[in-house]
């Protein structure tokens, strides 16, 4: 099976592990933490070759939601993803029992062919969880194992698009269709590396622990956007609880180190009153294509008429600058001669730091401080988890 997930990706997303997202106890968000019942997941990987994204976001999604996850495997040696993330299990799935959780959470990979689809102890295990009629849920190459148990009969699920894995799906009774994510009853199911934010969010809905407190729109350039500045502060912002909504000129956007992005609204159709913050991604191509933007410029300053948080990194700052927004503001961005010269001839002062805020504005200034700018999103937002 190929792999549809560049390492740029799991790299960002691993970011968040560092700061204790996922190695730590559950993220404590404004909304979710107090309102939501706490759920008890156990997440089973494959000993090796995991899929890295499929586990850490959808993990980091049920923390924040107010989940614990328990990583389950064949042995408590430490488990190795495709693009060599580590993971040490908590239990092995011989030990785990079907009454101790409230769902139960397959990632994908190719290791799962091997090392998962006919583990007769995991296959005893998903049969339980389903009598119970508890959320069991699977990604990627991960569903056929559902199907080895007999319990995806009559049911419409998705996965890798692969011939033989599908195969698995159908001759058991089940109906595949080519979609993101799939929820039939307690099954949940996802498609690829690039659906485990949908994935984890769909299994947060099935056990009815979602909660936003923020609505934020990230724009990014169409194409060569910083793919580091992006997948950062997303999964950031998303972690601690916020809605994200993504945003550019066309319905796909590509990354300067090739990562592609699928948008959910284009900068002309979006309402600076649906969202709480906007945040502008840098990266080359916002030069060309977002610069001079007269969508985003009309959308920015709708929001700060509101005093909304309005963000931008690297290469995006001088957009602020060119739609008024920075007059008597300090900011700083990539250091640049041309860039900062925008901001500047826009009665800006340019401050040569990581990030800064000045009133409702958040400016980071490179790739290397897309993490800080992340973290002063959610603080700025109140939603930074304690």
């Amino acid at each position: 099976m190929k792999r549809v997930f560049i390492k740029v990706i799991c790299f960002a997303v691993s970011l968040f592990m560092v700061i204790g997202a996922f190695v730590c106890g559950p993220i404590k968000t404004v909304s979710a933490m107090e309102t939501s019942p706490k759920k008890k997941i156990l997440m089973v990987i494959a000993p090796k070759d995991f899929e890295d994204c499929e586990v850490v976001e959808p993990t980091a999604i049920l923390k924040a939601n107010g989940a614990e996850v328990t990583i389950a495997s064949t042995t408590m040696d430490p488990a190795i993803g495709i693009n060599r993330f580590r993971v040490t299990p908590d239990i092995k799935i011989s030990d785990a029992n079907a009454d101790d959780y409230d769902a139960i959470v397959l990632p994908g990979g190719t290791g799962v062919i091997s090392h998962i689809w006919d583990n007769e102890e995991l296959r005893t295990l998903l049969q339980q969880f389903n009598s119970q009629n508890k959320i069991v849920a699977a990604m990627c190459a991960a569903p056929p194992a559902l199907a080895k148990a007999g319990i995806l009969k009559d049911k419409t699920v998705t996965m890798f698009p692969w011939d033989d894995g599908i195969k698995e799906l159908t001759t058991r009774g089940a109906t595949y269709v080519n979609e993101e994510t799939v929820t039939d009853g307690n099954i949940v199911t996802g498609k690829n590396p690039a659906a485990s934010k949908s994935f984890g969010l769909a299994i947060c809905n099935a056990l009815n622990i979602r909660k936003f407190s923020k609505n934020i729109l990230i724009v990014v350039a169409p194409k060569d956007f910083e793919d580091v500045e992006y997948y950062t502060p997303k999964t950031l912002l998303e972690i601690n609880g916020a809605n994200v909504t993504v945003a550019s000129t066309n319905s796909t956007a590509i990354g300067l180190n090739g990562s592609t992005c699928n948008t959910d609204i284009l900068i002309s159709d979006a309402k600076a009153k649906d969202y709480d913050g906007i945040v502008i991604v840098g990266g080359t191509g916002v030069i060309n294509s977002l610069w001079n933007d007269t969508d985003l410029r009309n959308l920015l300053k709708d929001a700060d008429k509101e005093n909304k948080m309005i963000a931008a990194i690297c290469a995006a700052p001088p957009i602020l600058a060119r739609a008024g927004l920075l007059k008597n503001k300090k900011a700083t961005m990539f250091p640049w001669s041309n860039g900062i010269k925008e901001l500047t001839n826009h009665d800006a002062t340019y401050v040569d730091q990581e990030v800064v805020v000045s009133g409702n504005i958040v400016t980071g200034r490179n790739p290397d401080a897309s993490v800080a700018f992340g973290l002063k999103l959610c603080e700025e937002l109140k939603i930074l988890g304690h």
